[in-house]
């Protein structure tokens, strides 16, 4: 047996004394077995619990060998599944092998050729565990540098999420709005041994009652008016994946009694039906909202805010790390730059009215305004009246002339505002109502604005 590492076995065949005598022989041997006296018995199994290596029986009374080794590696893709066989059938373990077995063994078993074949197994199942650990370990590295910025608060939260991605707990993910709250679920996905399975975001703010637990649940055939065929919903659809359940603080209330089913059970019920289905998905939640708030107004169930609140992952506000800013603006400026083929700058006045403004949008609205003051800049430097009017008016308003784009000192406010006016204008050709859109101000505004600039003469004629 292979030292050092505790190989578990699911054993699956309909015929009992072969179940019982290959069982005792395999733990005699010193492995952890698990038994299976049908192919409906096994996929509850593999459902609910981790095996390194499958033996099966490619016939079973209720379904095909097949299946079950398939149902494992859809749960887990790194188990090894050996196929047992008669003279009869073996064209049909070749051809399982094909599809992704280790091995067939014909019967009747030889217990020392099965041996063999087991080390051989589990020796592969877990160079392929160690080549995902080692994955996991560099993506551990690698991933969470996504998130930008030094300020000590970030650099706890990256920690956090490396060392919980590893742990197959729920976590709820809390922040203000644009904070990340998405980003930082799929990393713990990326850096989870999931990772290979599929990432789910459900926005519980998008959807009705009556949809969502359509969407999320399914429904059998003729569930209700129009329902013509089964229906798989999605939490059934992500199988052995993650699930993000974001603004959890939306989900309606009987919504949330069928969640809270979900985690205790681990099972879900079609609409419309009446079996239990078993599911294996990681559930990670995401609110901009006070939960503990929402629980003592009614809003909320306790229970589910526990079940979901194994790990709380709190993003801190922009406005608490102004430090990170210019990383920020960096990596946005870096990022924009590689889609336009342009290499651009801001200026140390731009940087700073940035850092005094409070970003009540946080990361993405600064990459917004980031984005949009490269898309109005014609030089190779953001100046301050490319930035949006609640940046440049809202801060430093006492602050000394900025020397504007074309180099000339001395400029005031209203002179600031009438240059951003002017190349947004011209960044759209002339176009009033996409500058306006733009700019923050409705085409009314933004044509009492030019006229008065053509009264004084700075239009031209």
């Amino acid at each position: 047996m292979i030292e050092e590492e505790k190989i578990t076995i699911l054993l699956v065949d309909d015929e009992i004394i072969n179940l019982e005598n290959v069982g005792h022989f395999l733990m005699q041997k010193g492995y952890e077995v698990t038994t299976a006296a049908s192919g409906s018995e096994a996929l509850v199994l593999l459902g609910n619990a981790h095996y390194d290596l499958v033996i099966t029986d490619l016939k079973l009374g209720d379904m095909d060998g097949v299946q079950v080794m398939n149902t494992a590696k859809e749960f887990h893709p790194e188990v090894e599944v050996i196929i047992v066989t008669g003279y009869a059938t073996i064209n049909s373990a070749v051809k399982a092998m094909a599809q992704g077995a280790f091995y067939y063994l014909p019967k009747p078993i030889k217990l020392q050729e099965l041996e063999a074949l087991v080390v051989k197994a589990t020796e592969k199942t877990l160079l392929k565990r160690k080549v995902i650990h080692l994955k996991q370990r560099i993506n551990a590295q690698q991933g969470v540098t996504q998130f930008i910025g030094q300020n000590p608060e970030i650099l706890k939260l990256k920690d956090a999420i490396a060392h919980f991605a590893q742990l197959d707990c729920n976590i709820l993910i809390t922040g203000e709005t644009g904070t990340g709250k998405e980003l930082v679920a799929r990393t713990v996905h990326e850096l989870s041994p999931r990772s290979g399975k599929r990432f789910l975001p459900i926005n519980c703010g998008a959807m009705s009652e009556d949809l969502m637990l359509n969407e999320l649940f399914g429904h059998e055939k003729d569930a209700y008016t129009d329902a013509g065929k089964m229906h798989n919903g999605l939490l059934e659809s992500a199988n052995g994946g993650v699930v993000l359940f974001d603004e959890i603080g939306e989900m309606p209330l009987i919504t949330q009694v069928k969640l809270l089913r979900v985690l205790q059970e681990r099972k879900i019920i079609r609409l419309g039906g009446t079996k239990e289905i078993p599911i294996d998905v990681r559930i990670l939640a995401a609110t901009n909202r006070d939960l503990k708030d929402d629980v003592k107004q009614g809003l909320f169930r306790q229970d589910l805010y526990y079940r979901l609140n194994v790990v709380n992952l709190h993003i801190p506000p922009l406005r608490e790390r102004k430090d990170d800013i210019p990383l920020l603006v960096n990596y946005f400026l870096a990022k924009y730059s590689v889609q336009d083929g342009t290499t651009r700058t801001i200026s140390q006045e731009a940087l700073s009215r940035l850092q005094d403004y409070d970003f009540p949008g946080n990361a993405r609205e600064l990459e917004n305004i980031i984005e949009r003051s490269l898309a109005l800049c014609g030089g190779s430097e953001v100046q301050v009246y490319h930035l949006t009017p609640e940046v440049y008016q809202g801060a430093h308003l006492s602050v000394a002339p900025v020397r504007a784009e074309n180099g000339r000192p001395g400029q005031n406010l209203e002179e600031n505002e009438r240059e951003f006016i002017l190349s947004v204008l011209r960044s759209v050709d002339g176009n009033k109502t996409q500058a306006a859109k733009i700019i923050g101000i409705d085409r009314v505004s933004l044509w009492r604005k030019l006229k008065k600039y053509e009264k004084k003469g700075f239009l031209g004629k």
